[in-house]
């Protein structure tokens, strides 16, 4: 055999060689391929399987998942809705230690059924929630959250495991408004282009003279508050917080100057507590603020002699000490025991104040009570300022025991007050006199005695003094300091002019808000609250066909593309309505009528939400537990104002045939206090939006 022949036979076989080698290794491959495929087409059954058994898991419990769940997320409460209002967040939680759980076993046994190897189970978890209000710059809800419920069903067959979950959205905020929940008034635009539209009052001491009557804001507690009294005894003890006035409602006035003139008349109507010591209110007597002696002229730095006794007979000079101080008055019309001008008796006080400010008082009266010991001190922002006759008082004391002892006997003792002058009246050899002439005993001495120049008694005379509203803090918080002891100014000054550029809420060391008085994002913040929608007030109603015991429970917007009014409660309902279930409702557009709302618990609130409305109205003298959030309405009233709750609109109407009435602020609804957290609400959807593997 050639070598030729021999080397072609060799190459044959070696490539025989290697297709047989190709081939078998093809045919293991395939072989194990086939097998695989067996085994993934096992696995695949046996996923499928437990897909079904999840799925009729979730099938078959359902309904009995459901039920239980309605007992315990009822809308009066229960335990689910505890879970979800807490002011935290909410980690993934399960609720079977909630729940009775009647179904699993029945699972169990119809699985073991299917297969030994078999299982089905049903849990109830709440999944995925986070926080929804976090920006401080529009409002910060730490109960704020949403997130959703799953109802979970797990099927397992020979090792393989499949999970289906039935998901419904949850939501949780508050029925509260934010931000101005702190403020009992907050209005944009209270001037109107007027600084004295709210001096429209003629007042005295037995009441109104006439129309119109006054708008009383009272942002403290009062014993016959409802829902939230208190004994006055604690009302009175909380007064000696100098905090105090963070702890009430605030109050917002804006728009320009506002000018308010405080009437001095008791009872209902008046503010005398103000600046008089009540024992009742018919009965006071004025509160004195002396001026230190080291900031007064030289001569009333120590006794001035002699000085003629103003008695006919017999002659005689005597010595006396000189003080000085004011007291702080109210504008009213005619007192009932004089027939003139009581503020201004005697010329004391100038015709050219008289003439610019003259005897009306505010029908706003952000100050409301006349019981002893009541201040109702409050933060106000705005360009607030108060006009009040300051009646500047030489005080006068003899240094001889006789002398000093007739003085006291008179009855009133004498009261020397210091006319309002020109400087071209001004006269050094101007007598001050008795305001009431008398000639019963004390000195009768020239104003060149005590001030030597106009200036220097142009400090002290009486005059109308206008200054902004929160000075008067200072006033309120010397009416406290025992008689003898008050001086003037106080040594503490409790608040500044501010004008709500910007204002910080807080909770602790938490900031709430930071940012406008006139806080712009309410309606963002309300409206991403909302827990269900009607297009129109008719199927809102037909949601609440009981509106005699109306219980909304939740956060809803009313669309209300036809602009009607909402009407609370609606015309063919008796007043007031009665309200078992707060809440907060939100219409897109229309106006707000009031004819009567009342909260049977003091931890439920409603809020009506309206940015679009141009008026909200009080229309029966009923009472109204509301919150009212109307930026740009004009609030008016065709009855007597009994409003608790906030009130936030555009304007007040300053109608001088207004009823006037009262407007209490809720202490419960104040959002730096822990009772805030009583107005949470929380929505399951009622509908299941997917399922989930």
């Amino acid at each position: 055999m050639t070598p030729s022949v021999c080397k072609h036979r060799g190459f044959v076989l070696m490539l025989v060689l290697a297709v047989s080698v190709i081939l078998l290794l093809l045919g293991v491959t395939l072989h194990s391929f086939v097998t695989q495929q067996n085994a993934n087409l096992h696995l695949t059954a046996n996923a499928e399987i437990a897909h079904f058994l999840a799925e009729a898991g979730i099938s078959s419990s359902i309904r009995a998942v459901r039920e239980t769940l309605a007992g315990i997320a009822g809308s009066d409460g229960g335990a689910i809705n505890s879970l979800l209002q807490k002011p935290t967040p909410l980690p993934d939680m399960s609720l079977m230690p909630y729940m009775k759980d009647t179904w699993n076993e029945d699972l169990k046994k119809f699985a073991t059924e299917v297969d030994p190897t078999a299982s089905i189970r049903v849990e109830v978890w709440l999944r995925g929630f986070r926080q929804t209000e976090t920006d401080p710059s529009a409002w910060v809800d730490p109960g704020a959250k949403t997130g959703y419920l799953a109802v979970e069903a797990t099927g397992e067959y020979r090792g393989m495991k499949r999970t289906l979950s039935v998901r419904r959205p949850v939501r949780v905020g508050s029925s509260l408004p934010p931000v101005v929940s702190k403020f009992t008034l907050h209005v944009r635009d209270a001037a109107r282009g007027s600084k004295n539209r709210f001096n429209l009052m003629l007042n005295d001491y037995d009441g109104i003279n006439g129309d119109p009557k006054p708008l009383i804001v009272m942002n403290h507690a009062t014993p016959e508050s409802p829902l939230e009294p208190k004994a006055q005894a604690t009302i009175l003890t909380a007064e000696k917080d100098e905090q105090i006035f963070e702890k009430r409602g605030w109050i917002w006035l804006g728009g320009g100057d506002i000018r308010l003139n405080l009437t001095s008349g008791p009872g209902p109507i008046g503010e005398i507590f103000h600046f008089y010591e009540v024992d009742t209110a018919t009965k006071f007597d004025a509160v004195k603020f002396k001026k230190a002696v080291e900031s007064l002229p030289p001569a009333f730095a120590a006794p001035l002699s002699p000085i003629s006794w103003d008695r006919i007979s017999p002659p005689r000079d005597v010595s006396y000490a000189f003080g000085y101080s004011y007291i702080l008055a109210g504008f009213h019309d005619k007192s009932g025991g004089m027939d003139h001008d009581a503020m201004f008796l005697g010329g004391i006080i100038s015709s050219q104040e008289k003439s610019e400010f003259s005897a009306k008082s505010s029908i706003l009266h952000l100050f409301g009570e006349s019981r002893k010991g009541f201040q109702s001190r409050t933060r106000v922002f705005g360009s607030v300022t108060e006009a009040f006759p300051r009646y500047a008082s030489l005080d006068v004391t003899a240094q001889e025991s006789d002398v000093k002892t007739i003085m006291d006997s008179c009855n009133p003792p004498p009261t020397y007050l210091l006319p309002s002058l020109s400087a071209s009246a001004f006269v050094p050899t101007y007598l001050i006199r008795d305001v009431q002439k008398r000639r019963t005993g004390g000195p009768l001495l020239p104003l060149g005695v005590l001030f030597q120049d106009y200036d220097a008694y142009k400090n002290c005379m009486s005059s109308v003094l206008e200054l902004p509203y929160v000075n008067s803090y200072n006033t309120l918080q010397e009416i406290l300091t025992p008689i003898g002891k008050r001086k003037f100014p106080p040594a503490k000054e409790i608040l500044k002019q501010d004008l709500g550029q910007p204002i910080e809420i807080k909770r602790g060391s938490e900031t709430l808000y930071k940012g406008s008085v006139d806080a712009t994002r309410i309606q963002t913040i309300a409206e991403s609250r909302v827990m269900h929608e009607y297009p129109d007030l008719n199927e809102f109603w037909k949601a609440f066909p009981d509106p005699k015991n109306f219980r909304l429970n939740q956060i809803v917007r009313i669309v209300n593309a036809e602009k009607r009014d909402l009407i609370l409660p609606p015309l063919d309902v008796a007043t007031p309505l009665s309200v078992a279930g707060g809440g907060m409702i939100i219409l897109e557009d229309g106006n707000v009528v009031l004819r009567g709302v009342v909260m049977q618990s003091p931890t439920e609130a409603l809020t009506v939400i309206a940015p679009r409305a141009s008026s909200v109205r009080v229309d029966t003298d009923k009472p109204d537990h509301i919150n009212i959030y109307a930026p740009q309405a004009q609030f008016s009233a065709s009855a007597r104002i009994d409003l608790l709750g906030t009130l936030a609109v555009g304007g007040l109407d300053a109608d001088p045939r207004s009823q006037g009435g009262i407007l209490r602020y809720r202490e419960a609804q104040d959002p730096t206090a822990s009772g805030y957290f009583a107005f949470y609400k929380s929505c399951i959807d009622d509908k299941d939006t997917s399922w989930h593997e």
